[in-house]
């Protein structure tokens, strides 16, 4: 098991977070930013597929 105190917070605010991998409410910050850096959810879900061709998913717990 892995300490996870003083993580940075996921939407790289720079603030840290009490354990989690945000702060409350941070994640939701995530899918504006990523239609701001690509256009839209569809472009970024195809920017996705296309960086992702040919590797096998990962599994994230």
């Amino acid at each position: 098991m892995t300490n996870n105190k003083g993580r940075l917070c996921g939407c790289r605010c720079g603030d840290t977070t009490a354990g989690g991998r945000f702060l409350p409410g941070h994640d939701a910050k995530i899918v504006p930013q990523l239609e701001a850096d690509h256009g839209s959810m569809l472009d970024f879900w195809a920017w996705y597929e296309e960086a992702m061709k040919g590797q096998e998913p990962s599994k994230r717990c």
